[in-house]
């Protein structure tokens, strides 16, 4: 993930055409207008009229305020800026900052939300990823990306601004490929991501979230296991490109069992870079350093992680698998944490296994009832799903 500022294209809904077109963000979907200024400096509408300033329109007759430029790559705002424009509070887009002002998909948005520096609508800085926030990521080991340490957080240090078809929710970084499929069925086993959604029942740039939720709900996204691990940098591997997009910036924190390398160092702590582990039998490790992405659960038994505690469970945090029954899965990066965040800790996701009602914090079983300000009974939950110990 690259927080380098560039050239950016904000559009009206960040929603995907029909099947695998591309995502909202890619081809003529969008016009230059609406993002960038030749001179900064707007008397009148492209069709003569009146301009809003500091405030984005969807026929691109709007300028930033007097204090928001001009800018670099001639953007109308500064780049978070114009990206929150139509991305936060708008109705006719999906709202993935603080407090969704439109309509909850099921089981709440699956990336989550993002916060900014000081908090924004009670979702704080330590509760998922912040923009503008200057600090280093936990992690970050300068093999697996280009992140500029030296500059903010930003939206296009994850997201293609101009986008690209094929590439889900147009992420990055840009040598990699998070693919994607939009169905009903379970696609193949080399899609990273299924979006078991009708696409028949999509109409794209309706500006509707009647319309563009399904695309972004949880309860509609599911992560598949591939085939053939993927190679990565050090050394690593890895059953889902979404790992790759994630080791961008937190690559110590990544690689399969039995993996370690050198660390970066920007690494919190001290030791090796992966999840390490030691060689239990065949194709099996345990004792590892980091929570292993990419064995499955149960080979070893025991105190270990339990598959049929995991199939067995009636609302499932989302693993990678590419059986319906589950029986191939493997943890991953958001199998606990939302990509923006949510209100918990390092936007986890505190899920009872027999939770009734789900949403982006998670959701708590029948008779349940966290105490305030504890977070204890959510990480047993979380914990829960894949293991028996403390449940």
């Amino acid at each position: 993930m690259n927080r380098r500022l560039l050239v950016l294209t904000t559009a009206l809904a960040l929603v995907a055409l029909p099947v695998v077109a591309a995502e909202w963000h890619t081809a003529d979907n969008n016009v230059c207008t609406d993002c960038h200024t030749m001179h900064y400096s707007m008397q009148h509408g492209f069709a003569g009229g009146s301009v809003t300033f500091g405030s984005q329109t969807v026929d691109g007759n709007w300028l930033g305020g007097p204090n928001e430029g001009p800018n670099h790559y001639l953007l109308k705002q500064p780049a978070n800026d114009l990206c929150i424009a139509c991305h936060d509070g708008q109705p006719f887009a999906p709202d993935v900052v603080g407090m969704n002002s439109n309509p909850s998909p099921a089981n709440g948005r699956s990336a989550g939300a993002l916060n900014e520096v000081g908090g924004v609508d009670g979702y704080a800085e330590w509760m998922g990823h912040t923009l503008g926030s200057l600090d280093d990521p936990p992690g970050y080991n300068n093999a697996f990306g280009t992140y500029n340490t030296a500059g903010q957080l930003e939206c296009v240090s994850c997201h293609r601004q101009h986008g690209t078809p094929g590439v889900y929710r147009n992420l990055m970084p840009r040598n990699i490929t998070v693919t994607y499929a939009i169905s009903t069925t379970r696609p193949a086993a080399n899609t990273d991501v299924w979006i078991n959604i009708d696409p028949a029942t999509y109409v794209p740039g309706n500006g509707n979230a009647a319309n563009f939720n399904p695309y972004y709900a949880s309860a509609n996204i599911q992560y598949q296991r591939r085939a053939t691990p993927i190679a990565g940098p050090n050394g690593t591997h890895t059953v889902n490109t979404l790992e790759r997009h994630c080791a961008s910036c937190h690559g110590d924190f990544h690689g399969s069992p039995g993996e370690s390398f050198a660390q970066g160092a920007n690494t919190y702590g001290h030791g090796p870079g992966g999840v390490g582990g030691v060689l239990y039998n065949t194709g099996a490790y345990h004792e590892f350093i980091r929570h292993p992405s990419g064995q499955p659960m149960g080979l070893i038994g025991g105190g270990n992680s339990n598959m049929a505690r995991y199939q067995a469970a009636t609302t499932k945090v989302r693993t990678y698998s590419s059986q319906n029954d589950y029986s191939d899965a493997v943890p991953g990066c958001l199998s606990c944490h939302k990509a923006h965040g949510n209100m918990n800790p390092f936007g986890l996701v505190f899920l009872n296994r027999n939770a009734a009602a789900v949403n982006e914090e998670g959701g708590f079983a029948a008779g349940q009832t966290p105490p305030a300000g504890d977070y204890g009974m959510g990480f047993r939950n979380l914990c829960g799903q894949c293991h028996v110990q403390g449940n």
